[in-house]
């Protein structure tokens, strides 16, 4: 199955997050019962413990069921009510009729990697537990055919908002439509250079709380001490630029220097001298590049956007990709839930992003749970419950995310993230390292504008 998804976010009213630099605390807690923890995830859930990890390293064993099932699919809604009104006392804006709840996807095909089955996950799972506020939710989705811009035309007045995954070229004029239009939206990540009270809420870690947790974890393991140097190779994108910024204040801060190169033209940089690691911010053929530049011992790091299992057969296990939320396979006890429920579906290929896809449902869960209870489900209402649903869970797919952090302030909503070994024959390509982890310190980063 290979739907959509969609993404936005705009300044609301009510409670305001206050601009000071963003503190987080997570914890570890052994959650017993897999279908549990996916019914929690799927409405969410608040609260806050201290700790600097998110779980252990490790990976889970899955099997497939005796007899295959099958997800529910992404729909469009078959009757919509664009103007508001008041059944039983709730204020119903677009997207919302007395029996369902619809939200847009726009997601760009090659960047959806089971990103778009992990959103229709967690929309089977909502509707399995009651669905939300008493009514079914449903996902509208752009068609194969047709340009995010133009599927977000023909969907989004639709909506009650986006769940977004546009290619980074697509990124700035899907933000610029719906924070035009004030539709509430939520996507994957980013670049906190980016964020703004108004736009789309990125409700992962951005790409500099991505590169900076990296590098922590190459230290804590041992791989980049004090008074040694880190390369860092860039293309000209956004999310490059603010992965490299986020190095930097890293680096500054470890006693560690910076080699950075930029990618040129149809050349890759060969020479890394005496480099410990390399941070590569590029395209998948860069990252195959650098691994054939470097010596069997120096670490490589990229997002996935600079992996692709089909181009790189053999990395070597130094080929260290950064992620939003835990890897597939995960014994994270949230990750492990949604894979069974994946299994149960009776399907067999999981991709990279199918975590991230179910954990963006999930956070749309909590904010709509949010506005159910304040009786106001429009656009504006789901804005102020975005401010008010505070932190989620940090069991959560994405730690203690809070799109307040966005909506509030325009600063990341959460400071977790993930690491995995890029293992081309492991399910979805990735074998895990650890949970989530924030890096000693990082609260003290603020973003630059």
């Amino acid at each position: 199955m290979d739907p959509n998804a969609p993404s936005i976010t705009r300044t609301g009213q009510g409670r305001t997050v206050p601009d000071s630099r963003y503190r987080e605390s997570v914890s570890r807690r052994s959650l017993s019962l897999a279908t549990a923890v996916v019914m929690t995830l799927a409405v969410g859930a608040a609260g806050c413990t201290s700790g600097a990890t998110l779980g252990s390293t490790g990976t889970v064993s899955l099997s497939a069921p005796p007899s295959p099932g099958r997800t529910t699919a992404a729909t469009a809604s078959s009757s919509m009510t664009l103007t508001p009104v008041t059944p039983n006392g709730l204020l119903a804006g677009a997207g919302v009729t007395d029996r369902t709840i619809t939200l847009g996807m726009l997601v760009n095909a090659t960047e959806d990697r089971g990103f778009s089955t992990g959103v229709a996950l967690w929309e089977k799972t909502a509707n399995s537990a009651g669905g939300i506020c008493g009514r079914r939710v449903q996902t509208t989705a752009n068609r194969p055919s047709e340009s995010l811009a133009y599927a977000y035309a023909r969907i989004a007045g639709a909506t009650l908002g986006l769940i977004t995954l546009p290619s980074e070229a697509e990124t700035p004029t899907l933000a610029a439509l719906s924070s035009a239009d004030q539709i509430p939206t939520l996507t994957l990540g980013g670049s906190s250079s980016t964020l703004t009270r108004t736009g789309p809420v990125v409700i992962g870690a951005t790409a500099d709380i991505e590169a900076i947790n990296a590098l922590a974890y190459l230290r804590s393991v041992g791989r980049l001490p004090s008074g040694s140097t880190l390369g860092v190779l860039t293309d000209s994108s956004v999310d490059a630029a603010n992965a490299l910024a986020g190095a930097r204040w890293w680096a500054a801060r470890n006693s560690v220097s910076i080699n950075a190169k930029m990618v040129a033209a149809s050349t890759v940089p060969t020479d890394w001298g005496s480099v410990r690691a390399v941070l590569v911010m590029a395209p998948a053929a860069q990252v195959v590049a650098t691994v054939d530049a470097t010596r069997n011992d120096v670490d490589i790091v990229t997002d996935l956007r600079g992996y692709d299992p089909g181009t790189i057969t053999a990395p070597g296990g130094r080929l260290l990709v950064t992620l939003p939320t835990p890897a597939y396979g995960s014994d994270n006890p949230g990750a492990a839930a949604v894979a069974k429920e994946f299994v149960a579906s009776g399907q067999t290929s999981p991709g990279a992003e199918l975590i991230a896809g179910y954990g963006v449902g999930a956070a749309w869960g909590r904010i709509l749970t949010q506005a159910c209870s304040a009786r106001t489900l429009t656009h504006q209402g789901v804005v102020t419950a975005m401010t008010t649903v505070g932190p989620a869970s940090v069991d959560s797919l994405f730690g203690p995310s809070d799109p307040g952090l966005v909506v509030g302030s325009a600063l990341p909503a959460t400071r977790v993230s993930s690491i995995a070994r890029a293992d081309p024959s492991a399910p979805a390509g990735l074998r895990p390292l650890i949970w989530l982890q924030t890096a000693p310190g990082i609260a003290d980063y603020v973003p630059a504008r």
